[in-house]
């Protein structure tokens, strides 16, 4: 294992995750543009910059690919949480004692959202980035009225934004239904469009494709974990059908986007049967496996075929997550232990240092110190420091730029590059983070210069750089996020943390459920879970030849997770519709198959080759089970087998020998 250097950090780090958003950034510079005149045309000169910083932040929030219900929602709470923001930093001018209070509860409470999740935590940070903005904007010349009218002012121009969403809503819903059958998805983008989707009422035609796409993953994501395993010569030949299967989910994923009927399966079914010829495969054992996973993708692929040509039916259908109540996720994740309410204590005192010299002297090495702590501190030690590798590398490449773009272009020419960099930050954001962040730099040195472009420059370097090390000193001196990490331990501890919830949850000793007992379980679990994250970053940080065992790792928390949903869907539509029935059989077998995993791990030999029936609920059956926990426990049933066959492979790799040691 090679240690990762500077520069292989910087490139990692520097990775895009996605395409620039074109588009969106066209939008984004209209929108503004238009927010600037009707408030120049209404009168509101002071708030002008405001306003059209508002607007900008406001169409990141409305441009989520989400359904149009749920953006809705968002914006709606994007526009309280800003006018909050804006009233709060106005009362603050009146007193530092009120100021201190507002910026530590916005602070603490916006940062320790990141315990209800990522995208939960996301979106507190972009609220806190409102408070920030309102801090650096708000002054006396305006009323407290005025600068909550500005902030309506900027979001009715961007509701402009919900008119294109009306009519490709539908398409949108049909991107999410279809994410399974997308080759580059992984098992988390499903249980992303899985959230994504819940709670929308779909046709029955959207149901099925997602339930289809969800089974086809699991064996799509096994196929590449196994082919590794394969001589070279059989993984030539299984490489072969594996991009034929791809090419042909893709024409699937597309006719049913836009609605373009059935595709021809021939050119499939003719590849595939070559597997019968082909009997000078070396290692019969594994790809027999292949073989059989093949043909089980090949059915997926026809059932799904056949929906294309139905029309959508009338009943509609909903897509559920699990939902813990506000009391469970706080007595879950609300004390010291949690690695987010420690971030959060950190964050709220070193912001509130800032920008109470940000409120004293409104100066903009202050505001750039603050910005520079503002998006580098990290939740842990490792994660600041790589914040502050990309921020701090990109900021020194804007500098150079800015530099640059002064001895060429004469100032009046700067104004309107300076315009452009603001439409390449959001075209960039957030997927490419760096580029996002050096073009808002460069943005500022040329829009609010104090005598020289090179002298400006050079002190927004300075002072980013100066905010990199509080921010650093905070992550290394209070309340410290360090990770030290027995991998192989950890992915131990996470099987059993879930095993214990399935037992709970699943009752296969014929107990009366209990909310107490399975929660208690499930908080086990998500301390493990995200244990598990934070040691499985570490690696991908810390070493630079790991591809392979990184992908065995990721597909088994990606399945561990995935799984610990299933079970929680399991036990919300117990309690939710009060469903009396006995599962004990079905428990008893989940029970045997994940002790028996987790034997495995405990004494390091490869599991044996597992299969659990399909759950079917029928004339025939002992229990009557209703459709929808049919389904979430046949989901638990693939995840269980999907887990099997993770741990088979990272035990052939040697996978559980290694990363037992690290800091």
């Amino acid at each position: 294992m090679q240690k990762k250097s500077f520069f292989d950090k910087f490139k990692r780090l520097s990775r895009p995750t996605g395409s620039p958003q074109w588009g969106q950034a066209i939008r984004a510079v209209i929108l503004m543009v238009l927010a600037a005149l009707i408030a120049k045309f209404l009168g509101f000169d002071n708030g002008i910059g405001a306003i059209m910083f508002i607007t900008l932040l406001a169409t990141i929030i409305i441009d989520v690919p989400l359904p149009i219900k749920k953006v809705a929602v968002l914006a709606l709470l994007g526009l309280l949480m800003t006018i909050l923001a804006f009233i709060s930093a106005s009362l603050a001018l009146s007193s530092i004692t009120i100021f201190i209070c507002f910026t530590v509860i916005w602070a603490f409470f916006s940062l320790s959202m990141y315990i209800f999740g990522n995208t939960v935590g996301y979106l507190g940070f972009t609220f806190f980035t409102f408070y920030f903005l309102a801090v650096i904007t708000v002054n006396n010349h305006s009323t407290t009225l005025d600068w909550a009218i500005y902030c309506i002012l900027a979001y009715l121009v961007v509701f402009i934004l919900f008119i294109p969403k009306i009519f490709i809503e539908n398409k949108r819903v049909r991107e999410m239904a279809v994410a399974g059958f997308i080759p580059q998805n992984s098992v988390q983008n499903i249980l992303l469009a899985r959230q994504i989707l819940s709670g929308i009422s779909i046709d029955s035609q959207n149901y099925e494709i997602f339930k289809f796409g969800s089974y086809y993953k699991g064996f799509r994501s096994y196929s590449d974990m196994i082919i590794y395993r394969l001589d070279d010569k059989s993984q030539l030949f299984f490489k072969k059908l594996l991009k034929s299967l791809d090419e042909t989910s893709l024409k699937i994923t597309q006719n049913f986007i836009n609605k373009k009927g059935k595709v021809d399966l021939k050119p499939l079914d003719i590849d595939l049967s070559k597997i019968k010829e082909n009997s000078a495969v070396a290692d019969k054992n594994n790809s027999d496996i292949l073989m059989d996973i093949l043909g089980d993708m090949r059915w997926i692929l026809h059932k799904t075929n056949e929906l294309l040509s139905n029309k959508p039916e009338k009943t509609k259908m909903k897509i559920f997550t699990p939902q813990r109540t506000l009391r469970d996720v706080l007595e879950a994740n609300f004390n010291l232990k949690n690695i987010y309410i420690r971030h959060a204590i950190r964050f709220t005192l070193a912001m509130t240092v800032a920008l109470a010299v940000v409120y004293f002297t409104h100066g903009r090495d202050a505001i750039w110190v603050t910005m520079g702590v503002l998006i580098i501190i990290k939740p842990d030690i490792t994660s600041t420091i790589n914040n502050m590798i990309l921020r701090v590398g990109f900021n020194f490449f804007a500098i150079i730029l800015a530099i640059i773009l002064a001895f060429i272009f004469p100032h009046q020419i700067l104004i309107y590059l300076a315009f452009l960099m603001l439409f390449l930050f959001r075209a960039f954001f957030p997927n490419y983070m760096g580029l996002s962040v050096m073009a808002l730099t460069v943005f500022v040195v040329l829009i609010w210069p104090i005598g020289t472009v090179f002298d400006n420059a050079i002190a927004r370097i300075v002072d980013i750089s100066v905010g990199a090390i509080i921010a650093f000193i905070s992550a290394y001196l209070i309340l410290p996020s360090r990770v030290r990490i027995n991998l192989p331990e950890q992915i131990i501890k996470t099987i059993k943390s879930n095993a214990e919830y399935a037992n709970q949850v699943l009752l296969p000793n014929n107990d009366s459920y209990n909310h107490d007992k399975a929660f208690k379980s499930f908080k086990k679990y998500m301390l493990e879970e995200n244990n598990l994250e934070a040691a499985i970053r570490k690696i991908q940080d810390s070493f630079n030849d790991i591809d392979e065992d990184l992908a065995i790792y990721q597909e088994i928390a990606g399945v561990n997770n995935k799984l610990a949903a299933d079970l929680t869907a399991v036990a919300t539509t117990l309690e939710k519709d009060k469903v009396d029935i006995n599962m004990s059989k079905i428990g008893l077998e989940i029970q045997n198959a994940l002790n028996y995993l987790i034997k495995s791990t405990d004494e390091d030999f490869k599991p044996k080759k597992f299969h659990l029936v399909e759950i079917s609920s029928n004339k025939d059956s002992e229990v009557h089970i209703p459709k929808t926990l049919e389904q979430y426990l046949n989901w638990i049933v693939s995840d269980i087998q999907l887990l099997y066959n993770g741990v088979e492979i990272a035990f052939q790799t040697g996978a559980l020998q290694r990363y037992k040691k690290l800091e």
